[in-house]
């Protein structure tokens, strides 16, 4: 028993050790812009100051949510950017069925790539056959190129409802940051593994402004990997939470931010939601079926090698 806990806590700081110095070491040789940002848009007073010198316009964009070349036309605004700066999440931004169904046709006949390694292409169906081929398991399926591929896609990130809900929320002219799409797969996983699917509560520092829309593209209970938000966390944070930022258990979540603070968001298939990042967040590993999920992120600023370095849920 005791080696277990001896070997559980030594697995947790070698992962955390790994991750910084990974972070560090790309932000110098890589960006160092980024890196600073890193470092201190964690704090409130260090991401109102470099927001504010990073204003720009945001009139054209707030001007495109009225139109109604969208597919979110019963979407209000001001009533999404008014739920995200009170509780830092808005449920009910869907997607039509046929886009779910466009899309999932994409993924099933786009190569995916296990474990966000290029070189571990599969198409998804064979995912089992891919897994014996490369001798590895996969927790995670990821696309990337998707707007250049998917017409559906490319239209989404454009969408002006989005856009407008970005605008007004940002305060800036909102930056497209890049989309993401992955399957989150069936199977037990180590604590490097959850960890590094972003399956522990955690926030992000994608830059000092940003926020991020997800769509599920495929039925999702609590036995198939809901996403889970703290309610309010992105404006209040333990002094711990923000100096020593890790992974969190739930234990430690809860006793700061209550029970009730978090919402477990499941649904059908093109159920969507937005949320500030710095809410912290968590997936659930799923036990009974594999998810898919797509994620558009806008921000302030384009670091341009932030993919290749940010850990996703």
């Amino acid at each position: 028993m005791l080696i277990s806990l001896v070997n559980k806590y030594l697995e947790e700081f070698l992962t955390k050790l790994y991750e910084d110095c990974y972070e560090n070491y790309k932000g110098l040789t890589k960006n160092p812009k980024w890196l600073f940002m890193r470092k201190v848009a964690r704090f409130k007073t260090g991401r109102a100051i470099m927001s504010f010198f990073s204003k720009r316009s945001n009139k054209l964009y707030l001007s495109l949510g009225d139109e109604s070349n969208s597919y979110f036309p019963d979407v209000n605004v001001d009533e999404v950017v008014c739920d995200l700066k009170s509780e830092g999440l808005y449920l009910g931004i869907n997607l039509p069925e046929d886009i779910v169904q466009e899309i999932v046709q994409f993924a099933q006949a786009t190569t995916c790539y296990g474990n966000r390694k290029p070189e571990l292409g599969f198409y998804y169906d064979q995912k089992q056959q891919a897994q014996q081929h490369f001798g590895k398991r996969f927790t995670v399926g990821s696309y990337f190129n998707t707007a250049l591929l998917c017409p559906a896609i490319k239209k989404l990130q454009n969408d002006p409802k989005l856009l407008a809900i970005a605008a007004k929320y940002l305060d800036t002219q909102p930056v497209h940051q890049g989309n993401l799409m992955w399957w989150s797969f069936v199977g037990e996983t180590s604590y490097r593994e959850q960890s590094q699917a972003a399956q522990f509560f955690h926030y992000d520092i994608d830059d000092y402004r940003f926020l991020k829309f997800f769509f599920y593209l495929t039925d999702v209970d609590e036995q198939s990997g809901p996403h889970v938000c703290v309610r309010g966390s992105h404006k209040k944070k333990s002094i711990f939470h923000t100096l020593l930022r890790k992974r969190e258990i739930d234990k430690d979540i809860i006793d700061f931010y209550g029970k009730e603070s978090l919402v477990k968001i499941c649904g059908k298939a093109g159920l969507g939601f937005v949320e500030d990042p710095f809410c912290f967040h968590k997936g659930i590993s799923p036990t009974h079926q594999d998810r898919l999920i797509l994620q558009i992120e806008f921000a302030t600023t384009d670091y341009q090698m932030q993919h290749d370095l940010r850990k996703n849920f």
